[in-house]
């Protein structure tokens, strides 16, 4: 059994057979993604307010002491604004935000990042959006803390909860790099250094651009049926790239359905690709441990 850690995931919204399952399976530290109203099983008709996403990041951080002590597995969250879902008074969240991250249990700033397919129907510019993104980006250089990027993914609105409003026109193959494009020259701009910007959500569209173009960490998803990455391309991309700047996570939401072992099984797959055991360590565990800083 090889330990792992999970770089991104929403099991604040899981039940406790699948935190076993995980930990019985070698997960020894996690990073939640906290303050996105898309992630739980419910339909928000009116846009959510300061006050709502306030409500989504301290649940989890409670919720967060009690995985600990009833699973044996190391939980750190992630805090933002997410730009999947408008926000009312966003701004009232961006004062708030700093004595927020100076919990203990808070390893990161996110996900956070441009994305034209908006949840619920609620439209948010991208202008309106890419000013929330580098608020959040500069007090994450003013407190050196890692900055969890969400790339977006084209959206189909049948795979949604309460439907999608997407904005703008751009093409499949070119989506995923149009964004971080976009979100690269805010985050740069706003001050923060390359080597706290973790880049979610990898897919093939843009994982030589993150290695070759950026310094920035390249963490690729894999148990949300929404964006499928077979353990077989995480072995082609270590052997491209090699494991230094490769992040696992699972990326687990409650709407849709999910491959519960996605990163053990990748990991199986990088031992039977011949793959270094230092950089199997590397990619499922070390260096997560690293950028967020869990002390494991």
């Amino acid at each position: 059994m090889d330990r792992f850690i999970d770089s991104h995931n929403h099991l604040h919204a899981f039940g406790h057979d699948v935190w076993e399952l995980l930990a019985i399976a070698g997960m020894a530290g996690t990073v939640l993604s906290c303050g996105n109203p898309h992630v739980y099983r419910e339909i928000w008709h009116e846009v959510p307010s300061a006050g709502d996403v306030r409500g989504l990041w301290e649940s989890p951080l409670r919720f967060a002491e009690a995985a600990e002590e009833k699973h044996f597995v190391r939980v750190g969250c992630a805090l933002g604004i997410s730009s999947m879902t408008r926000v009312d008074a966003w701004e009232q969240l961006i004062e708030a935000l700093p004595d927020y991250l100076a919990d203990p249990r808070v390893v990161a700033l996110g996900e956070v990042g441009l994305d034209p397919g908006q949840y619920f129907g609620h439209g948010w510019s991208l202008e309106e959006q890419a000013e929330c993104l580098e608020a959040q980006a500069r007090i994450a250089a003013q407190l050196g803390l890692p900055l969890i990027l969400h790339t977006p993914t084209p959206k189909n609105t049948k795979d949604f909860l309460g439907g999608v409003q997407t904005q703008g026109d751009v093409a499949p193959e070119g989506f995923r790099l149009h964004y971080f494009k976009r979100d690269l020259e805010i985050i740069d701009r706003a001050g923060l250094d390359q080597s706290l910007l973790v880049v979610d959500h990898v897919d093939g569209t843009i994982v030589d651009y993150v290695h070759e173009e950026t310094s920035a960490w390249c963490a690729t998803s894999l148990g949300s049926t929404l964006r499928v990455i077979p353990p077989a391309t995480v072995v082609e991309w270590v052997k491209r790239h090699g494991a230094g700047r490769i992040l696992l996570n699972s990326d687990l939401v409650p709407y849709t359905s999910n491959e519960t072992l996605c990163i053990p099984k990748a990991a199986r797959a990088l031992r039977r690709a011949n793959v270094p055991e230092e950089d199997i360590r590397r990619v499922c565990f070390e260096n997560a441990n690293h950028v967020f800083r869990l002390g494991l």
